[in-house]
């Protein structure tokens, strides 16, 4: 990680946003199991289980915002990187492999909590979809940073 744009704190920053993600999918999945015997309590999850999709995509969009203000506070040290030698074709690969890496841990993290539990695994497959597309529009837009 020695040429990386990651710092240390940046990569407990995002594994956190995706951690946050795949702990609200469980979450929901660990509410449905469930058996309460207080109608009230009962009535209170049955309302956020009717929106969990859109609560769980819409949460998504953290992970978006962290990477967007990732690549935006590292635009100088991106164009400096080209200055000094650095192609970057070779930067946008490293800040994308960097941020699979992350994403591949915490996914494997929480697949291998969701099999012990035994809750559904298609809904974090669909979670990494997501964030390889968001994965993949922030490695664009640090190419935007050539020419400041």
């Amino acid at each position: 990680m020695k040429k990386s744009l990651f710092r240390l704190a940046d990569i407990f920053e995002l594994s956190v946003a995706y951690a946050f993600c795949f702990s609200l999918c469980l979450m929901f999945d660990y509410v449905k199991t469930l058996e309460m015997t207080s109608d009230i309590l009962t009535s209170f999850f049955r309302n956020f289980l009717k929106y969990q999709t859109m609560i769980v995509i819409l949460s998504t969009f953290l992970v978006a915002v962290f990477h967007y203000q990732f690549s935006c506070r590292k635009k100088i040290e991106v164009f400096c990187r080209i200055l000094v030698g650095d192609t970057l074709f070779n930067i946008t690969v490293r800040y994308s492999l960097n941020c699979l890496m992350v994403l591949g841990f915490v996914y494997l993290v929480f697949l291998a909590t969701n099999a012990y539990l035994g809750f559904d695994l298609t809904k974090n497959l669909y979670l990494v979809l997501i964030f390889i597309v968001y994965i993949l529009i922030s490695a664009r837009q640090v190419r935007k940073y050539e020419a400041l």
